[in-house]
This record gives C-alpha cells, sequence and structure tokens, in this order.
C-alpha cells in the first residue's frame, strides 16, 4: 500500500505540471510529464527495495544518481533550435524538476515533493505573466537582394539605437547583376522593425526582402 500511494502521489504530481506544459502546445505535455514523475518514483521505491533485500550490496542513491543522469537525455530533446530561437528550455527544466518530485516522493519526502510540485505551478503559470512584461531583445534574419552591384550599409541608414544590425553574408551575383545580402538584426520593439522593412520596401533597388 505504500509503494501504491507513492506511485499514486507521484502521477497526481507529474500529471499536474503536464496539463500545464500540454496547455502551453509543449510536446512534452501531460503523459510525458507524468511518466518522468512516476518512473523516477519507481526506480527510487525499487533502489530501496533492493537495499532491504541485499543489504550495503544495494546502494539505494546509485539507481537515484542514474536518474538524474538520464533525465538530461529527455529534456534535451525537448530543446527546438530554429535559427536565433530556442523552445523547450522550460518545459526541459519542468521535466528535471519533475523527475526529482518523483525522487523525493520515491524515499518518502511527501510534503517537500508537494511544495516543490506548488513552486514549479507558480513558476509556469504566474511567472510566465511576468516574464511577458519584462522588455526583452529578439532576433531576426534580414534577406535583402538588390539590383546592381553596390551593397547597402543599413548601418548607415538606420543608426538608431533600437535597432543593432550586423552584416554576416555578402553575396555578388555578377551574371544576373544582383547583390545578396543577409543581416542578423536585434530589435526589442517590434514596431522599430516594421518601421524598417517599410522604409526598405519603398526602395526601388530592392528586388526581394525576406525575413525569417
Amino acid at each position: 500500500m505504500e509503494i501504491f500511494l507513492k506511485l499514486l502521489i507521484s502521477v497526481l504530481c507529474g500529471g499536474i505540471i503536464g496539463l500545464e506544459r500540454q496547455r502551453r502546445g509543449q510536446y512534452a505535455g501531460f503523459r510525458t510529464q507524468l511518466l518522468v514523475c512516476m518512473g523516477s518514483c519507481l526506480f527510487t521505491v525499487l533502489s530501496i527495495e533492493f537495499n532491504k533485500q541485499f543489504g550495503t550490496f544495494a546502494d539505494p542513491a546509485r539507481i537515484a544518481a542514474q536518474v538524474v543522469t538520464g533525465i538530461g537525455f529527455l529534456g534535451a530533446g525537448a530543446i527546438l533550435r530554429h535559427e536565433h530561437y530556442v523552445r523547450g528550455l522550460t518545459t526541459a527544466a519542468s521535466m528535471w524538476a519533475v523527475s526529482a518530485i518523483g525522487l523525493a516522493i520515491g524515499f518518502g519526502a511527501f510534503t517537500p515533493a508537494l511544495i516543490a510540485t506548488a513552486l514549479v505551478l507558480i513558476n509556469l503559470i504566474i511567472f510566465k505573466n511576468i516574464e511577458n512584461i519584462i522588455s526583452q531583445d529578439r532576433y531576426t534574419t534580414l534577406t535583402l537582394r538588390l539590383r546592381g552591384l553596390e551593397p547597402l550599409d543599413l548601418r548607415q541608414l538606420f543608426p538608431d539605437k533600437a535597432l543593432k544590425l550586423r552584416q554576416v553574408k555578402l553575396f555578388f551575383l555578377k551574371e544576373q547583376n544582383v547583390v545578396e545580402q543577409h543581416y542578423t538584426v536585434r530589435y526589442n520593439d517590434y514596431s522599430n522593425l516594421l518601421n524598417m522593412v517599410n522604409s526598405l520596401k519603398s526602395r526601388e533597388d530592392i528586388i526581394n526582402l525576406n525575413l525569417s
């Protein structure tokens, strides 16, 4: 009954956190977080039972240490990188925290596990709103194709400090009489980026403009 209670509590704690991740549209959602928490709990329970049967020959901390290491590989699968954006770090961190909650439940530390579950939910739900209020820099890649063989120096055209531009690639397509430029743009306010794009769209020498 004690083992069943531990597994049940781990399912509840992992499932509650997983519901929040599922609602946010994350890949590691309800079922994943639930299984991580329950699996960590079960590994811990087994290590304790092995220690009871085999004594000092079965160290209960050894399996728990491997759970901490193994969850890192699982969390890495939740992290996605696209150009300048990285997604899934919070979900990976929540999986790491959920595994710790499962370990705590397995060792019988119910109160710390429940408190940790509440703190994780506070972080994911309430602190998310605070994070959205904080101003932060964003990045995008600007690709320009121009007629002629004279590149544009966007840093002179847009000296505003609200936009930080750095040219990363420059191609001269002589056969087509075209210059292709790639800029990394750092901006804080989307309206500043939009104003720059609208200004560039009015230039007749620009054939194509792309943001990614």
